[in-house]
């Protein structure tokens, strides 16, 4: 067998440039996508310790002191209190109505393999692509008929329905990896199909399930377009109608307050993921694995 050359030092050389290069592009585009996600959750910080008369001659400096009493006054305007327990309503909606349904369809697709239920997965996946935007007035149209307009179920009714088909994938590549001897075994003990899906599989799926209630609430808890679209009345309203109507109704005038909203509302989220982002980490590289 021939040897193979050994490269010059320039080569060397050039090759080590060029691998120092790349690693530095590679870590300035991953240090500003991460900039581009902080910088949003840090500038309201910057103005909402500050009076109106502060901000309006000094919007971009520090605050001079710490002021709390913007939080309490964006509580008493914008009525967060109600925002709150309609948006935590709806979440809990969401959840219990997503996370149970897709982890019952996807262990059906996964463990009772045949044609029909392969095209009626098909047709699931198919609901994963259509966006929310296309299907808006006919959703208003039907939830018009079915008289749950501008009520909380008919907002987290129609989340359910855009998040179970993703939800479902995901189900069904985790129980597909789960060795079947498990069920075969239960199955030889006496076990029915409820009692394998509910004390064996189930179990198993714990990192999917807690990956799909934490996201399915967070992704509850910051929707804002079928909210909009959903919601007329005040009483009804999420955090997020409650913080945009302050918003309409006074601009920028009030931009220390609507600071003060901003962060309340996104501290749920903040606190969830600061809680639970290890079991999202676990969740997704566990599924990165088993896929």
């Amino acid at each position: 067998m021939r040897n193979q050359p050994v490269p010059s030092a320039p080569v060397r050389k050039a090759v080590s440039v060029r691998s120092k290069l790349t690693a530095f592009l590679i870590t300035l585009f991953l240090v500003l996508l991460a900039l581009a996600v902080i910088l949003p959750l840090l500038l309201p910080f910057m103005f909402v310790f500050k009076t109106r008369l502060e901000y309006n001659y000094h919007p971009w400096s520090w605050p001079t002191e710490i002021r709390w009493t913007n939080f309490i006054e964006a509580w008493r305007a914008i009525q967060i209190g109600q925002g709150l327990l309609n948006t935590i309503f709806v979440c809990l909606g969401a959840i219990v109505c997503t996370v149970p349904a897709a982890a019952m369809a996807g262990y059906i697709f996964a463990r009772y393999r045949s044609k029909v239920t392969e095209v009626i997965f098909y047709f699931i996946l198919a609901g994963y692509f259509v966006p929310v935007q296309m299907v808006l007035i006919p959703l208003y149209q039907l939830c018009g008929l079915l008289n749950i307009t501008d009520t909380l179920p008919g907002l987290f009714l129609p989340m359910t329905a855009f998040g179970i088909p993703f939800w479902t994938i995901i189900y069904r590549s985790f129980f597909m990896r789960l060795p079947n001897e498990l069920a075969e075994a239960a199955r030889i003990d006496g076990a029915g199909h409820t009692n394998i899906f509910l004390r064996i599989m189930l179990p198993l799926a714990k990192p999917a399930t807690v990956l799909a209630t934490l996201l399915v609430f967070m992704g509850a808890w910051s929707d804002y377009l079928l909210s909009l679209i959903m919601i007329n009345s005040a009483q009804n309203y999420t955090m997020q109608l409650r913080i945009a109507q302050f918003m309409n109704q006074y601009g920028v005038d009030h931009m220390p307050r609507y600071a003060a909203a901003t962060i309340i509302a996104a501290a749920p989220t903040v606190i969830l993921y600061i809680i639970g982002h290890r079991w999202i980490i676990q969740s997704t590289l566990a599924g990165a694995l088993k896929g």
